[in-house]
């Protein structure tokens, strides 16, 4: 058997970082490595697109331009109709047409730029905050490459860029290479092993867990073959603004931050909290949009509404649909919960995977 080498770049990225391991033959490591360093450096091309934080990048300068038809890039085009597809699917409950609401609660920069406490005047209340749903409103027109978004709106592409990175990059880089796992801040599209018959293992820490611990904890170790995985949460992306504590998981239905754990201090509310969610789908992109949605939907009726949907019909190819999901969820208490059928995703769907919970 051939030995077998891991070829891995990291770079920081799209607000977090991003990391790229290849196993090959050790005969096939130049190779690897070109597609590594292109894939790296198309996924810096993807962050200096798609970020909301430079006015000079393609998608503020399409947000500037609401109301008007605007030609774009393959890039922007794809990434947006991306959302639009996933917002569809999820009736809205990933919704990327949340900019403004995130800005009026104080997520107007890069977050390591928002400071600690916002003054208490000038606040929004909540009749005025900047209205939900309105991607629904969004024109595309695929054969001039064109975009028209409605004059009041701005898209924020945070919610599903990092997935969708991932999912484009795998194809367009590693085509002919079975074993890869490309991670942007732990959305992942995964397709084999480090060794042969051997699926990438991926550890999910513990949200209670200090930032800075020096030896961090995983809650839950899985084995993934192929598909996407993502985690959200907020315990360690979280501010204060105007007095009150806000988190960027905006819920599209209340127009504020969704109701989850972030620290001990939500210990004292009686209903068990959420503090992220792990979604195992077949694509990054989907497993980000779905670990965003079981947030929203809480504990437990995240895990029944994709449960319920894998139950009535596990063949389904449907993009963004909860049959193609299962859950891993990490509570305030430190409790652990999983879809009844991970296992049987991950035999389906996971490449053969396995699942351990602390």
């Amino acid at each position: 058997m051939d030995k077998r080498v891991l070829v891995e770049r990291s770079e920081r990225m799209m607000g977090t970082r991003g990391d790229v391991h290849v196993s090959v033959p050790a005969m096939d490591t130049s190779g690897a490595a070109e597609a590594v360093d292109a894939c790296m450096a198309w996924l810096c091309e993807v962050d200096a697109a798609l970020t909301r934080f430079d006015p000079r990048s393609e998608l503020c300068r399409l947000n500037a331009a609401a109301g008007t038809w605007q030609t774009v890039s393959p890039l922007l085009f794809d990434a947006v109709e991306q959302s639009l597809i996933a917002a569809r699917a999820t009736d809205g409950l990933f919704d990327p047409s949340l900019l403004p609401l995130l800005e009026a609660l104080g997520y107007d920069r890069d977050f390591d730029s928002i400071v600690a406490d916002e003054p208490e005047e000038g606040d929004k209340t909540e009749s005025e905050l900047p209205r939900s749903g309105i991607w629904r409103e969004c024109e595309l027109d695929r054969s001039r490459l064109r975009i028209r978004l409605p004059h009041d709106a701005k898209l924020d592409l945070g919610g599903i860029a990092k997935g969708w990175a991932a999912d484009v990059a795998l194809e367009r880089f590693f085509a002919s290479i079975p074993d890869v796992i490309i991670n942007v801040g732990g959305d992942m599209r995964v397709r084999g092993g480090k060794q042969p018959g051997e699926p990438w293992a991926i550890g999910i820490g513990d949200p209670r867990e200090a930032p800075e611990s020096a030896a961090p904890q995983h809650s839950i170790v899985l084995t993934l073959g192929q598909g996407g995985l993502a985690t959200s949460g907020a315990t360690t992306r979280f501010w204060r603004h105007g007095g009150k504590r806000q988190h960027h998981l905006i819920d599209p239905r209340s127009g504020q931050p969704a109701t989850i754990w972030i620290d001990p201090s939500d210990d004292a509310i009686d209903a068990p909290l959420l503090a992220t969610a792990t979604a195992l789908a077949p694509t990054a992109a989907h497993a980000e949009v779905a670990a965003k949605v079981a947030l929203l939907r809480g504990y437990p009726g995240a895990l029944h509404a994709v449960a319920s949907a894998w139950d009535a019909t596990a063949s389904s190819t449907d993009e963004y649909r909860d049959a193609n999901v299962a859950l891993m969820l990490i509570l305030g208490s430190g409790d652990i919960a999983t879809s009844a059928h991970v296992e049987r995703y991950l035999e389906a769907r996971g490449g053969g995977g396995s699942v351990w919970v602390d």
